[in-house]
């Protein structure tokens, strides 16, 4: 069986680094990669370190590019896709270079399995968390309409407590449980483990899959 994840959120967000950290957490000594951007393909294959060394960091990575990362398994989950969308866009109206990256992003959401919504925990401004809330309620809505599974994340927890207390997100988002996670100490990955292994299982009965909120 094979499963596809879609992780989506701005800018900033953690999606690659989550989606880097998360295929190596599962076992992946190497990373077969597409890569989507300007209407072109390519493919490669690098190590972890090698792909964050080339996609992560200030300036490494641009905001319009999608990324697959396949990640081969043994057991019922044979296959596992980490998407690594186009960053949502924040701007209203939205700009006409910013269209063909959210079409991307929509086309991931749509043909995969389960959607991740990452949301940056150590960021404390108001527009943004604005933003998040409507993006996560939209995915939800489409999430429990499409029988998707569907997890919002609360990224870089590991900054939270470096943060002074009037910068601390609450623990609730928009009303939802946040699965806190941490690219960088692995802070919540057994739980995403968990929950994509759910879905396989789901999936596998025959079952409708949950909304996760």
């Amino acid at each position: 069986m094979n499963l596809a994840m879609a992780v989506v959120g701005t800018a900033g967000a953690g999606k690659t680094l989550f989606c880097i950290n998360f295929a190596e957490y599962m076992g992946a000594g190497s990373l077969s990669y597409s890569e989507v951007s300007g209407g072109n393909e390519r493919r490669a294959l690098l190590s972890p370190a090698g792909a964050r060394n080339l996609m992560v960091g200030r300036g490494r990575r641009g905001n319009g590019v999608l990324r697959t990362f396949t990640v081969h398994l043994t057991g019922p989950l044979r296959r596992l896709s980490l998407i690594d969308t186009a960053a949502l866009p924040e701007r209203d109206p939205l700009p006409r270079f910013e269209r063909s990256r959210l079409a991307l992003t929509l086309q991931a959401v749509a043909g995969a399995d389960l959607i991740l919504l990452l949301i940056d925990v150590s960021c404390a401004d108001p527009a943004h968390e604005e933003f998040n809330e409507r993006a996560e309620g939209s995915l939800a809505a489409y999430c429990r309409q499409q029988g998707k599974l569907f997890l919002t994340g609360g990224s870089k927890a590991d900054l939270l407590k470096r943060a002074p207390e009037k910068h601390r997100r609450r623990p609730l988002y928009a009303g939802a449980n946040l699965l806190l996670i941490s690219s960088v100490t692995g802070l919540g990955f057994a739980r995403v483990r968990g929950l994509i292994r759910g879905g396989a299982a789901l999936s596998a009965a025959g079952s409708s899959r949950q909304v996760i909120n």
